[in-house]
């Protein structure tokens, strides 16, 4: 939807006037009656606070920062709060966020690790071997998972 009133614009401005389309990854959804929505990349955060709501009621907004910057944030019922934090991203804005707190929040913002996995090792291992060379040959074992 911006990609496209940014091109209008560009379609009738002229050349100092036009506008680069600078996009930030977004998302939502809907999962069991959560409403869960995202913006920016919170898997490229080192660091995160819930800035609003609270975990143990289900509805908060996760805030992410990499290098001291507001990267990302995802909302679970607090979608309200996105387009704010889009503009954070966008501004390259301080983390942890010092502006103040609102949505009946009332600890001090910690940051932690969000201990997201490392992207370069596998996450999943197979559960299942196929073996052999023809059809007739196939072979299938079944790996247990390890505990």
């Amino acid at each position: 939807m911006e990609q496209a009133e940014i091109a209008a614009h560009n379609m009738v401005s002229a050349g100092p006037d036009r506008r680069p389309h600078l996009w930030v990854p977004m998302f939502w959804s809907v999962q069991f009656g959560v409403n869960i929505k995202s913006v920016g990349v919170p898997t490229l955060g080192d660091q995160l606070v819930v800035a609003q709501g609270a975990l143990n009621e289900a509805r908060f907004v996760a805030v992410y920062g990499y290098r001291g910057r507001v990267i990302a944030a995802a909302s679970f019922d607090g979608g309200k709060w996105l387009g704010f934090y889009q503009q954070q991203v966008e501004a390259g804005a301080a983390f942890p966020p010092d502006y103040a707190l609102v949505d009946r929040r009332t600890d001090a913002l910690q940051p932690v690790d969000p201990a997201f996995p490392d992207p370069h090792l596998p996450t999943h291992e197979p559960t299942v071997t196929v073996t052999g060379h023809s059809p007739t040959e196939r072979r299938v074992q079944f790996v247990a998972p390890h505990a």
